[in-house]
């Protein structure tokens, strides 16, 4: 029987990746991939974008989106899947957060102007584009105008945590990323939980009513896939996975390279279906 393998975490311009949402469906259908989930940070443009293109090729598109919630001092990434994203309480939330980067961007901009590096707003949206602003822009702005050798260097240097123009985000609290999910008769997934330095937060984020956890991800070796696989069937989670693919921006396109199965889209379907 021919292996079906899908991908459920993609980025598109939308959010911080240098692919547009046409571009990613058409790549998934080369490779033959049966079913892919556009996850845009705090962003659902670039899965609006994707659905005719993605219904005339035939792929199966999964709406989703990421959310980044904060817990004990630590970042967290929750992936909110098969998302009614017409919810008109969901789209405000959603362009409250959209307003929240921007200005988010133009603080960070002041902080690098304030240490002499003469970069404008300007140059930014124009990287941005329709999509939602992140450091990721701010690094590519950066390398542009020659202020860094490298997209790495904009992070080590002025933009990564700790760094001297990093502002931190706003972040929800890990229930108010789940309900937000569960609003719109979403599944609520942790995202590479092996980046996470706190493992105790899967079982808290269990007891809020966390629906599943990534196993399968390119940070994740074989080792680790089948641990999480394993603990999600102990706790009673589903489990999921996909190449958390940004473009080149990572050095090489990464959509299909992990290897998720169809199954994992099925687990999700199921989830939705017995809870709402």
């Amino acid at each position: 029987m021919q292996k079906r393998w899908i991908d459920l975490h993609i980025h598109t311009t939308a959010s911080d990746s240098l692919l547009t949402p046409e571009e990613v469906v058409e790549i998934a259908k080369k490779l033959g991939l049966w079913a892919i989930s556009i996850t845009d940070h705090d962003a659902i443009d670039g899965y609006l974008s994707a659905k005719k293109r993605a219904e005339d090729l035939g792929i199966e598109l999964i709406p989703a989106v990421e959310l980044s919630v904060t817990y004990k001092g630590e970042d967290f990434h929750l992936l909110g899947y098969l998302i009614e994203c017409e919810n008109p309480e969901f789209l405000k939330k959603i362009n409250s957060f959209q307003q929240e980067r921007r200005d988010r961007g133009e603080k960070m901009v002041e902080k690098l102007n304030e240490m002499g590096i003469d970069l404008s707003m300007d140059t930014v949206r124009k990287i941005v584009g329709e999509g939602s602003v992140g450091r990721p822009h701010l690094a590519d702005a950066l390398l542009k105008e020659e202020f860094v050798h490298t997209y790495e260097e904009a992070f080590a240097r002025y933009l990564g945590y700790h760094a001297p123009a990093y502002v931190p985000k706003k972040f929800l609290t890990p229930q108010e990323g789940i309900d937000l999910i569960h609003l719109v008769r979403g599944v609520a997934v942790l995202a590479h939980p092996g980046t996470c330095r706190s493992q105790q937060a899967i079982y808290d984020f269990l007891s809020l009513g966390l629906d599943g956890i990534e196993a399968y991800h390119p940070k994740h070796n074989r080792e680790m896939v089948q641990h999480y696989i394993n603990l999600a069937k102990k706790l009673g989670l589903i489990y999921t996975g996909g190449s958390d693919c940004h473009g080149k921006r990572g050095g090489k396109i990464l959509i299909g390279t992990v290897k998720v199965p169809y199954r994992c889209l099925e687990m999700l379907r199921k989830v939705k279906e017995e809870n709402y």
